[in-house]
């Protein structure tokens, strides 16, 4: 019989440094994600860092119109919308085996742009231990050595300086502004958002050896070629 990682090659991929791992989100994880948000997510003093205040959702278990129901409709439709021309892969951040955190990796036309766009967020209590560094580091070079990518991008709303440390540690490099609309529990507003960029050149990769395992299926699983020379030296 074939195994889940079979029918669904994403759920194969781990990715792992020290103590954090990263994981395709599966079904199984989804009671303790749903503690971790209930935990909190924004700092006090800082932008509420998402398009839409989700985590703001009233909390309303099995009901149609709050928290957990509403994240569910988009955890499980960007796993079924998954294709080689457009993919979401929604990784779960343990450290030490617990769950504090999510690391989304994103691309469209893929094989045309060798450009991946990326976003992640870590709960409130797990913060400040450079858990956010590392977890961006391993989704970044994920990208370049496993996928080919070129170029890396993300954002924050301007004055998330916690946001900002993260990329220029990362190897971030500032890429223009934009004004962006946010969903607010008042309703929309509008806000500036900082877009940063980087590159195999920039990347600051992380002190302890990296580990991945599950890459070689997810490329064919997405459609996604490497160079012969590449092939040789990754798994």
């Amino acid at each position: 019989m074939l195994t889940l990682e079979d029918v669904f090659p994403p759920f194969a991929l781990r990715i792992s440094c020290g103590a954090v791992e990263l994981r395709v989100l599966r079904d199984d994880d989804l009671p303790e994600l749903v503690e971790l948000v209930r935990g909190g997510i924004q700092v006090p003093g800082l932008p509420m860092p998402f398009l839409d205040a989700w985590q703001e959702e009233p909390f309303a278990p099995g009901r149609p119109d709050g928290f957990p129901t509403t994240s569910l409709r988009w955890w499980w439709g960007q796993r079924a919308a998954t294709a080689p021309d457009d993919w979401r892969l929604a990784l779960t951040v343990r450290r030490d085996g617990e769950l504090v955190g999510m690391q989304d990796v994103h691309a469209t036309d893929f094989p045309q742009t060798r450009q991946v766009e990326s976003g992640s967020w870590l709960g409130r209590a797990h913060q400040g231990r450079g858990t956010g560094t590392l977890m961006r580091q391993l989704v970044v070079g994920f990208a370049f050595d496993e996928l080919g990518a070129e170029r890396c991008e993300s954002g924050y709303i301007v004055g998330n300086h916690a946001s900002a440390a993260v990329s220029r540690k990362v190897g971030y490099v500032d890429n223009g502004r934009r004004r962006i609309v946010q969903r607010t529990r008042h309703g929309k507003v509008g806000v500036d958002e900082q877009r940063v960029t980087v590159t195999p050149a920039t990347f600051v990769r992380p002190d302890e050896p990296v580990s991945t395992e599950g890459a070689e299926a997810l490329r064919r699983f997405l459609g996604i070629e490497r160079a012969a020379t590449d092939s040789a030296t990754h798994a």
